[in-house]
């Protein structure tokens, strides 16, 4: 991929990564106007159990897929393309059809005994009809990937998230449900239909991607099952037991909260403002890290293959050092303009008040992502799955011992030992498999004092004016940026200044030096 090719998808990825975040945090906001904080919450837990149905059905899918077809068209063997797709289809539709019959079958049991609401059931069974057409988007998308066709799949993504807020609002408009059990529902089946909508539009942009970048003559690919048991399956496995974990965890806040002291009506509320409302508004500014991040894979991994050690070393130095500068600055806007963030989104300045206090570990998540994508490029998702693993294992087991004493002041404690225990393993595997420092001063220390400084000018230009809302918090973040741009240029011409002197030989350096003005042998 050229790199104004890469700039191109990258900018154009973003921008639906933009309508993404955006559209789904004006459709949480009108859910949660629906079904209130306590109702967001049961939204949650209903989506905790799904999204470990999700990662059994297509965990590690879309790298194995990207992997396979990446090596198959950098080896010249393209004819063999169409069969790796095909036989990625059949796997992970095998795989996903059973975990969706045993969701249906166990959806009451899920319902009643873990999530403590048997209404829920309804929702389950309904999601379980969309796990089929989420496994085949996740292979498509995998090919798009690797093909570097990544705008295919996010039209396909934006005709879902569309009609998925469509019939949603249609749904809520024509039943007007009373109960949260029903609002759920009427949630869920608007998302079902979208996913269903989102293959059929994937699907149709796959087979004209066929003719354009595979010949008509095709041959049978080998070892693509021991590339999904080398890529997929570990993946799968581990991503699993991570996201058994996740959902452990996201069932045991709100019981940790009534062990508290809290009512279960006021546990639920306080689990939906911070995962149904603030964390997704959290990461909300990372659309333009994510865009990147998945284009990273096969990129690096094109490197890695050919042993271009250097160009790895290269896109690992710059992919870190922007997501820890963006992740600082978005940190900033956050810690500066929170309360404003939740009052103009959700109505709600508890929910900001969240935002301000996990705004520092805003860098650690977003250098999470690019960590991530960077490591599974250089065919170590093993280890990244391992460190996620951990990870989720010692949230579980510190919620147990602490939340029930403090509350939600413990698992926010928690939260922020576990962003620093992860991003310190990532991080520390990555610089030694990529053979690369990361330069803390410039890419960390200096952006967090310029992004803190730019917040404040921002927020004293602003004060003079009566303005609220979201033109508020639009115009505070496009204030702060453009101040802090103009800071981080003045650093980077700086520290370009002293890479040049370092690079200099040192008679050259000394002549540079006598010849600057007030400077004399």
């Amino acid at each position: 991929m050229t790199k104004q090719k890469f700039l191109l998808q990258g900018i154009l990825l973003t921008g639906f990564s933009i309508f993404f975040r955006v559209t789904n945090i004006g459709y949480r906001a009108y859910l949660s106007t629906k079904i209130g904080a306590e109702g967001m919450g049961l939204y949650q837990l209903i989506f905790s159990i799904f999204l470990l149905a999700v990662t059994l059905s297509t965990s590690g899918i879309s790298l194995a897929v990207t992997r396979m077809v990446t090596a198959a068209i950098a080896t010249n063997r393209r004819e063999t393309v169409r069969s790796v797709v095909t036989k990625c289809f059949l796997f992970c539709l095998t795989v996903s059809c059973t975990i969706a019959a045993l969701l249906l079958v166990f959806s009451d049991f899920a319902a009643a005994v873990i999530l403590g609401h048997a209404g829920a059931a309804g929702s389950l069974r309904v999601l379980a009809l969309g796990l089929p057409f989420m496994a085949l988007c996740t292979c498509m998308k995998g090919y798009f990937l690797a093909v570097d066709e990544s705008t295919s799949t996010a039209l396909s993504d934006a005709v879902e998230q569309i009609l998925t807020i469509f019939a949603a609002v249609a749904l809520f408009w024509y039943f007007a449900p009373q109960s949260m059990e029903a609002a759920c529902l009427a949630a869920m089946l608007a998302s079902t239909f979208g996913e269903a909508v989102s293959f059929l539009t994937g699907w149709i942009a796959y087979r004209r991607s066929l003719r354009r970048n595979t010949p008509r003559e095709t041959a049978p690919a080998q070892g693509v099952l021991h590339g999904m048991f080398h890529i997929a399956v570990p993946c799968t496995l581990s991503s699993a037991a991570r996201s058994l974990l996740s959902t452990g965890e996201n069932l045991l806040i709100p019981r940790e909260l009534k062990r508290f002291g809290l009512t279960e009506a006021q546990s639920m509320a306080s689990y939906g403002l911070l995962q149904g409302m603030a964390m997704p508004m959290l990461f909300f500014p990372s659309s333009f890290l994510s865009s990147f991040a998945s284009l990273l894979i096969p990129k690096i991994a094109r490197e890695f293959e050919q042993n271009h050690r250097r160009a790895v070393a290269h896109i690992t130095e710059r992919a870190v050092g922007a997501a820890l500068q963006f992740g600082v600055f978005c940190g900033a806007v956050f810690f500066a303009f929170g309360e404003d963030w939740g009052t103009a989104f959700y109505s709600s300045a508890e929910s900001g008040g969240y935002l301000r206090i996990l705004a520092p570990l805003v860098p650690l998540l977003y250098l999470d992502i690019v960590v991530d994508s960077l490591l599974k490029g250089l065919d170590e998702q093993l280890n990244s799955m391992k460190y996620n693993f951990t990870d989720s294992l010692l949230r579980v087991l510190l919620i147990l011992a602490f939340m029930r004493f403090s509350g939600m002041n413990a698992y926010i404690a928690i939260l922020f030992f576990s962003s620093i225990f992860n991003a310190m393993m990532s991080v520390r595997r990555l610089l030694k498999v990529a053979r690369v420092r990361i330069r803390v001063m410039k890419n960390a220390v200096l952006p967090a004092a310029f992004a803190l400084l730019a917040a404040g000018m921002a927020r004293a230009t602003l004060a003079p004016f009566t303005l609220s809302g979201i033109p508020l918090v639009l115009l505070q973040a496009f204030l702060a940026a453009i101040f802090f741009l103009a800071m981080r240029t003045l650093l980077e011409f700086a520290f370009q200044k002293i890479d040049e002197k370092k690079r200099l030989p040192p008679k050259e350096a000394a002549a540079q030096r006598f010849s600057e003005p007030g400077i004399s042998p």
